[in-house]
């Protein structure tokens, strides 16, 4: 958590993942044989409170196959363009790319289930890291994370709620300093949301996200013995018609961490703060 030239020819079909992934709900509508393919660009890159790859501008491309009306397939890929890990200090983070995977169900028009894959390799070469993609591992740079999304935005209750469990990958509890193996912690994060529209054609959606049994840090901002509060914020966007098939929304997106700064990982960096403003733009095209 490749570059953009192993990130393409692994396109293989998210519902709706843009920059933030883009909120962790989801609109089940879907159509067979329907797909959508999206580009963004971001002033910078911010997961559920966290911050990844510092303060670079990133570019995201990310896209849905609807298999059947209920099934779809769906890859989220990002990357900053910085071929270093870290800066000259060694702490505050440089380089970022990630690529996932996913699939999902929906039981109803309001109930969809996700699997996803989240794969993050190292943009160089790091000791006692391994960027092998089917390796699961204390070490490894691979988690699923298994996520239960109810979303009624398009009714008049324009409510969404999501609740995320990582079940498998690098997501590890240790007893202690020798424990080298460690044990599967199955961190879960729980988050709600609101759709409002507004005059003149914007949108704005609050939304607040808590972090349950960070006890393995995997939210590398939140606090680890208690509910942590790691998703504050909300979202301004106005869309732009380009064409038939082709939009163009515009956001303006913010978010508070109201985890305690010592908790925050790796201890130091002058790239965590409590507040993120991130600028974007939105390619959408769906046929």
């Amino acid at each position: 958590m490749k570059k953009l030239f192993l990130i393409i020819p692994l396109m293989c079909a998210t519902m709706l993942f843009a920059q933030d992934k883009t909120s962790d709900s989801a609109n089940t509508a879907s159509v067979k044989g329907t797909w959508d393919l999206n580009l963004d660009l971001a002033s910078r890159y911010i997961w559920r409170g966290q911050s990844w790859g510092g303060k670079f501008p990133v570019a995201q491309l990310y896209g849905n196959y609807n298999v059947t009306d209920r099934f779809s397939l769906g890859f989220w890929t990002t990357t900053n363009f910085q071929n270093k890990n870290y800066k000259e200090n060694g702490i505050d983070p440089k380089g970022y790319q990630e690529i996932d995977f996913i699939a999902n169900y929906a039981f109803t028009d309001y109930f969809t289930t996700s699997l996803q894959w989240y794969y993050w390799p190292t943009v160089e070469k790091t000791e006692g890291v391994s960027n092998k993609l089917f390796d699961f591992g204390n070490t490894s740079v691979n988690t699923l994370d298994l996520m239960l999304m109810f979303d009624f935005t398009e009714t008049k209750i324009p409510v969404w709620f999501t609740w995320s469990t990582l079940i498998a990958g690098n997501d590890f509890k240790y007893a202690s300093e020798e424990d080298t193996k460690g044990k599967q912690n199955f961190t879960s994060y729980a988050e709600v949301g609101y759709s409002q529209d507004l005059p003149l054609g914007f949108n704005i959606s609050p939304v607040i996200g808590a972090v349950f049994n960070n006890k393995a840090l995997y939210y590398s901002y939140g606090d680890p013995d208690k509910v942590s509060f790691v998703n504050m914020g909300a979202k301004l966007t106005k869309e732009f018609k380009l064409g038939d098939n082709l939009a163009m929304p515009v956001w303006l997106n913010y978010t508070h961490n109201g985890a305690r700064k010592e908790y925050a990982m790796p201890e130091g960096s002058k790239d965590l703060y409590k507040n993120y403003f991130v600028l974007g733009v939105t390619f959408n095209f769906s046929k």
